[in-house]
This record gives C-alpha cells, structure tokens and sequence, in this order.
C-alpha cells in the first residue's frame, strides 16, 4: 500500500523531488527573509538592503534556474536557461559588491587605512571587478571567445589612447593628486602666486575660490607639475609673521611687553599656540620686530593681520612707543599730540579734570587727586579686547570717551551681549575689588579712551568713605545676580531687578554717580 514512499521513487523521477522542493522551499525562504527583514526594521539601512537584495534578486533567479535545469531538464544551450543563469550571476555580483561596501564603510574611520583611499581608485576597482565578471560569465555561459575581444579591445584602446593622450594625462594626473590626498575640498593652497581656496576636485581639474571671489581653474596635469603650498596641512591652525617697525630707542623688553599685549587684545589671534615677539634687526635708527601670531583658519589671514596692526598701533600708543616717522614728525614739527592721534585726546595730567567734568566721582579733591595720581590714560581700537573673561586684573577701569560693550556667556557657552556702556562708567570692579577672575569680556565698542586706576588706590578710597564702600558693595552684589541669572539660566527676561543694573554696570560696570547721590539722600 505505501510502496510509492520508497526512496526509490525519488531516485528515478528526480524532477519531481526538485519541484517538490522547490515548491515548499520558495515559500519557506521568502518568509524566512521577511521575517529577519521585520526583525531588523530599526536596524542599519545597509543590512536591510542587502537582505532585500538576496530576497528579490537571488532566490527567484536561482528558484528560475533550478526550475528549468532540473525540473524542466533543459540542458545549458538553451536560450531560457543561459538567460536565466546570466541573471542569477548578475545578482550575485550585484549582492558581492553590496556586501564590499557594506564592509568598507564600516572601516570608514580616521585611525583606519581605509579612510585614506580616495573613492576615485575605489570606483576603478568596482568597475574593473564588473568587466572582469562580466567577461568570465559571456565566456563560460555564452561561449564567447575573450581572446578575440580581447585583441579587439587592445587595438581599439591604442587607436583611443593616441587620440586623447593628453585628456588621458590630466585624467592619470588627477588620479595621481587624489589619490596622495595631498589636499582636499576646503583646503587653502598656493600655487604660483595664486591663493585660494579648494572648492571642487575631479579627474581632469581642481577649481580655487581666490580672496578676490573669483575662480581659478588648475588642469590636473599642471598642479601636478608644480609646488604647491597647502595652508590647511597638516593642521588648520595657521601662524603669520608680522614685522613692524619702531624706534630704536625703545627697550626690546617694553616693545615686546607691548606686541604680546597687542596679540592679547586682537580679534581672531589665538592665546594657544601662544603668539612670540622677536627682534629680527636694527638698522636705519629702528628696531624690526616679527610677531608670530596663530588664527584658526589660513582664511582669516587678512581679518587676522588687520586686527592685530590696528592693536599694535593701540598697544604702542598705551605704552608710549613711536614709530620710526613719528620720531622725524616730532623733530621737525613738535608734533607732541600729532602721535596720539587726536587733537581732543586726554592725557595722564587731564584725568583728574575729564573725571570731574562727568561726574563719575563725587570725591573730595584730596581723594580726586590720589585717584589721578594713580591712573593712566589707555586707548582701545573698536573690537579690541579689553578685559577678557577668565582674567584677574589689578586695576579698574573708567570710561572717558566712547563705550564699551560686555559680554557673558551661560552654561551652554552661548554668548549674551548684557550692556553698552557711556563716559563715565566703570568696570572691572567686581573682577578687581574681589580679586577674581572676570566673568564677563569687555570690547571696545568704539575707539575710546579709559583710565586704568589701581585696585590699592581705590581700597584706599573705600578705607577713607566707608559710606562709598558700603554702598559699592550693594551694588557689587547686584551685577554677580545679575551676572549669575544670565549664566545659569540664560534668559534676560528674569532678572526683576537686575535687569535695572544691567543698564547701569553692563556686567562690572558701575556708575558711582548714581550711588553716592543715593548715598547723600540718606
């Protein structure tokens, strides 16, 4: 009765046992691809690609095949069958590849060989990969000879190679630059006189964006020919040297002093690396110093040099420095003020009278000539640093012309702007009358002139005016809530009754006007 069981069955009619198969094992494959498909639904696009791929491009292809050569029992002339096997070995190819970049691009990190190959030489490699197959598969299922095609490629690729020996040159040359990765999109480089930056890199061309906006195009087989400078290797952080002038009668020491200051106060010098100051001649009755100074990016080497000139220039006239021209100005035309730059600009023996004028003591005259005795007139460039956050500081400062704007930055390093101060304020007075460091930075709004008073000259006046000190104190208190509010909640809008302060001090600003006349009313 079960006689039809026997294996033997199967043995003989082997076609039935292959459609049997196939017919529970298509069904069966499917649902188990769809099944991992569903199981790694929140998983890597990559893996679900290539289960996708080995779903829907394999397994019918191969169910294909298999049904024709073994169930059917069509031999490997066929048409059906060769074009049945072509497909499946192009879907395996297909799914090889997958597979390689899925791979490679796990790889695809900075402490990894992998990163450093250009996709150019990759793409070569897959296309090499492609024809290879693609030949291996016309020869062994189409039965076609290589040898022939082969020898009709070579002949065709000399006749080729001839005609466009010169593209092929700047294509092997762009090859060549890209894959030495010596540069790449961003970078700034220097070839000939010619800087710029790199904004596009192929086969046959790199494209410079110049300091002018306009675009330079190199052919590959010309950048590969010359030297070049890359601004942007191996690190982004560029040093410039600055050589300036200045009479000879100054000691290097003070001169120096005065050029690290200057790189301490300019806008996109950085404090690490650490500018330096060297004497590099004297001749001519001057002194050439160079200033190594560092900025974070070789594109902001022209905003860099002017802001550090511009300091210098500042820094100098704080600390009584002339230039080589200023000296012959001065003998010739006596032209004292002729180097402050101003006809209106205040010198040390007119603080005590510009104080008075606005009113920013109301100090008997003894204390007001003890304050003047101990203070000296500076001058700030507009977008000169004056106090910046994170310093001590052994002095207070007064405005006495222009303003200055403050600056404090919350928990999440988010920049507020807290005030703009007028002549007659003060800051610094929280950093220095505390001795901590700054909380907040301090910029020259405009060009402006301040007086620096030491911080013992002002302890001594709070000794002598314990009312003044008092109420300095308050108000001290004051600008460190306000200060506080900004930092750790970042909103200017809840700060009730700081917010009154902020107009008055700008962070450690302080107008002592108002407070002693409070004081007076008491």
């Amino acid at each position: 009765m079960f006689e039809w069981l026997n294996l033997d069955f199967f043995s003989n009619d082997t076609w039935m046992a292959w459609g049997i198969g196939l017919l529970i094992g298509f069904p069966l494959l499917s649902i188990l691809f769809g099944e991992m498909l569903y199981r790694i639904e929140g998983g890597s696009d990559s893996r679900k690609s290539l289960l996708g791929n080995a779903q829907y491009l394999i397994l019918p292809s191969l169910v294909v095949y298999l049904l024709l050569t073994q169930v059917l029992d069509l031999n490997s002339n066929n048409t059906f069958v060769q074009i049945s096997s072509t497909i499946l070995w192009i879907s395996i190819i297909y799914l090889s590849l997958s597979v390689f970049n899925i791979y490679w691009d796990s790889q695809q990190t900075e402490d990894q060989w992998q990163s450093r190959v250009p996709s150019l030489i990759l793409n070569i490699g897959r296309l090499f990969f492609i024809l290879f197959s693609f030949a291996i598969v016309m020869a062994q299922i189409w039965g076609i000879d290589l040898g022939k095609m082969l020898a009709a490629l070579g002949v065709g690729s000399i006749v080729l190679g001839l005609a466009l020996q010169d593209t092929l040159g700047g294509l092997f040359a762009g090859i060549t630059l890209i894959s030495a990765r010596k540069f790449q999109v961003g970078d700034w480089l220097k070839t000939g006189d010619v800087v710029g930056k790199v904004t596009t890199v192929n086969w046959h061309s790199v494209t410079l964006k110049t300091f002018e906006n306009d675009l330079l195009v190199i052919p590959n087989s010309l950048l590969a020919g010359e030297t070049f400078y890359n601004y942007s290797r191996p690190e982004r952080v560029h040093m410039e040297r600055v050589v300036i002038d200045f009479c000879e009668e100054h000691p290097p020491n003070m001169v120096r002093k005065a050029m690290l200051e200057a790189a301490h106060h300019a806008d996109y010098v950085l404090d690490d690396p650490a500018p330096q100051v060297k004497l590099i001649a004297l001749e001519n009755d001057a002194g050439s110093y160079e200033a190594q100074i560092w900025f974070s990016d070789y594109g902001d080497i022209v905003k860099a040099r002017d802001a550090y000139l511009s300091s210098a220039w500042y820094a100098a006239k704080r600390n009584g420095i002339i230039f080589p021209y200023e000296d012959h100005q001065m003998y010739y035309f006596k032209g004292s003020d002729m180097m402050l730059g101003k006809i209106d600009t205040i010198k040390d023996d007119g603080i005590e009278a510009k104080l008075q004028q606005l009113e920013t003591f109301e100090l008997n005259p003894q204390e007001l000539a003890l304050l003047a005795e101990n203070s000296s007139v500076q001058r700030y460039g507009e977008a000169e640093t004056i106090l910046k956050a994170g310093e001590e500081t052994e002095y207070i400062y007064a405005v006495l012309t222009g303003k200055v704007q403050s600056f404090v930055r919350d928990i999440n390093n988010k920049k507020h702007t807290i005030g703009v101060t007028r002549p007659g304020s003060l800051f610094g007075v929280l950093a220095g009358l505390r001795h901590i460091e700054s909380l907040t930075t301090v910029v020259a709004h405009h060009d402006l002139q301040i007086a620096r008073i030491s911080v013992t000259t002002i302890e001594k006046l709070i000794k002598s005016n314990p009312e003044f000190g008092q109420s300095l104190e308050m108000e001290i208190e004051n600008s460190l809530k306000t200060i506080n509010g900004i930092r750790y909640h970042g909103q200017r809008n809840k700060m009730s009754e700081g917010s009154a302060v902020i107009d008055q001090f700008g962070s450690q600003v302080v107008n002592l006007k108002d407070v002693l006349k409070r004081n007076n009313r008491k």
